[in-house]
């Protein structure tokens, strides 16, 4: 048993896909996109946004990225789903910005490049993006794309976790019952691996944090869990 805590904070996560932008400043051919994409007609819907990508629209190179990197409609692209994140992303939609970083991360269309994905993932940090502050923990912790930082990945994990994102809040737990960047403390411990709820192993490592736990220190813990709340405007 002594071996398996942490081990999950060694690999990033595979990629997993925002969902479609279906608002945006422009009208016309977007919204068409999403209207057909709604009934699933999806080879027309990638017609209407390939024509408000063509005219810059952000959100429609995004949705058009997706049906490439899914093949929705038209035949799987990686390339074109990388290089429609990367014109959707330089205008600062946080979910491509995510999506690249990740393409980045997992070598898909792309040669695997760490450093690269670190730049997309703080730029998605930074507009306070839970997905993007985790997985950038994630490299942190791994020291790929930069070095190897507890201290900084746990910063990370913490701005996701007060997000509600499971993932950060397991990590954090982990973190806290291994003393990685902090000092070992159960009853955080505790209370993260509480909150993250039946996320991956949550629940089997909060069960063995109990049991080098008091009475008294697990109804604390589960006292602050049960107390806490997300912050507003999270952005999963």
């Amino acid at each position: 048993m002594n071996s398996r805590p942490f081990k999950h904070l060694v690999a990033l996560s595979v990629i997993t896909l925002s969902g479609f932008t279906v608002q945006s400043v422009c009208a016309g051919d977007f919204e068409d996109g999403v209207a057909l994409y709604e009934q699933q007609e999806f080879t027309e819907a990638a017609k209407s946004f390939q024509s408000a990508a063509n005219k810059g629209n952000a959100d429609a190179q995004f949705n058009l990225g997706l049906m490439y990197l899914n093949g929705e409609g038209i035949e799987q692209d990686y390339q074109k789903a990388r290089a429609l994140f990367q014109q959707s992303a330089e205008q600062n939609n946080v979910r491509a910005q995510v999506n690249l970083a990740r393409m980045y991360a997992k070598a898909k269309g792309v040669a695997p490049d760490y450093k690269t994905a670190v730049i997309w993932f703080t730029k998605a940090a930074e507009l306070g993006y839970a997905d993007a502050q985790y997985s950038l923990g994630v490299l942190y912790v791994n020291g790929q794309g930069a070095p190897l930082n507890y201290t900084k990945a746990r910063e990370l994990f913490e701005l996701a976790a007060e997000q509600n994102n499971a993932s950060a809040q397991y990590q954090l737990g982990l973190m806290y019952f291994k003393g990685k960047g902090l000092r070992i403390d159960l009853t955080e411990a505790y209370k993260w691996l509480t909150l993250a709820g039946d996320y991956d192993d949550a629940v089997l490592y909060r069960d063995y944090v109990a049991k080098k736990m008091s009475k008294d220190q697990i109804a604390e813990a589960q006292a602050l869990a049960d107390d806490w709340k997300p912050k507003d405007g999270a952005k999963k």
